[in-house]
């Protein structure tokens, strides 16, 4: 699903929102798979039995400050300070781009500005119908047997003028997180769990979306677990799991550091002229007016 606003997707000028649409293609950022895996895991709906009934589980990105949750997400956390459960958090825990781990584009393309920087690649291609009309009509102008120019003569018109739409290739990355869920009870945990395992069925792979990229994300087939059941002291009791996600990634673009625009649009050249200065024949008058009588 497309976002209405495309002011971040670094748009060159002439092109409409509506063109960016039917393309379909932003930047991709690290931050865009951030929120992809949230938005997923936030779409699992998960809720578990609490004391208040059957409640919904806040999903954190990391775990804030605790000075930021007592001011602004008072939520979390009861009268007493003492942090609300159950509760789940998302972390990132490693970028790797790893060769060996590529998506579908495989070779790598370098700039035609001969920089070292990467090139770029065209996705959409199309004719410019005033343009390519133009050096069809001027090709197709001849002089008939009366001496009068005979315009749309019929013949092949290679001049073809193309648009071509191109962006930055992409650069595949492995990204990791973990997810905490922290509970009071075990059949809190249960309940938690269960979709993380079910979701997928038989696989442990799952396709997120962001900004109409697609990113495939693999479930760890372990889960850690642990508790505090055994120790006789009065802590709060709580049990605590671990879920490894790893994410294939790319990232089209450098982000907001990039001096490049995401999107580029360039016209092919068609034809080459160059011009040349012509000097007056023996006999014939130059533009100033002299006869040149030299002979050959």
């Amino acid at each position: 699903m497309l976002p209405d606003n495309f002011d971040f997707a670094l748009i060159p000028r002439g092109i409409s929102d509506t063109t960016l649409k039917e393309v379909g293609m932003l930047g991709s950022t690290i931050e865009d798979i951030d929120r992809a895996l949230t938005d997923w895991v936030k779409e699992l709906n998960l809720r578990a039995t609490t004391n208040e009934g059957w409640s919904d589980v806040p999903v954190l990105w990391q775990v804030p400050e605790r000075a930021y949750q007592i001011k602004n997400k008072k939520q979390l956390r009861d009268s007493g300070g003492t942090l609300k459960l159950p509760i789940l958090s998302i972390e990132r825990t490693g970028i790797t781009k790893d060769p060996e781990k590529k998506g579908g584009f495989q070779a790598q393309l370098y700039s035609n500005a001969k920089n070292g920087r990467t090139g770029r690649l065209v996705i959409a291609r199309q004719i410019v119908p005033d343009k390519t009309r133009n050096f069809a009509v001027a090709s197709g102008t001849r002089t008939n047997t009366g001496g009068k120019l005979q315009k749309y003569y019929p013949r092949v018109n290679k001049k073809i003028v193309m648009r071509s739409l191109s962006i930055p290739i992409p650069v595949y990355i492995n990204v990791e997180y973990k997810i905490v869920i922290k509970t009071e009870y075990q059949q809190q945990m249960n309940e938690i769990m269960t979709p993380f395992i079910g979701r997928t069925g038989q696989i442990n792979s799952f396709i997120m979306k962001r900004n109409g990229h697609r990113y495939e994300a693999f479930i760890d087939s372990g889960f850690t677990h642990s508790n505090n059941v055994g120790d006789l002291a009065e802590d709060l009791r709580m049990f605590n799991s671990d879920i490894t996600i790893r994410v294939l990634g790319y990232l089209i673009g450098e982000g907001a550091n990039d001096d490049r625009p995401i999107v580029q649009i360039r016209e092919n050249a068609v034809e080459i002229t160059f011009p040349r200065e012509t000097v007056a024949e023996p006999g014939m008058e130059n533009i100033f007016g002299v006869t040149d009588l030299s002979t050959s």
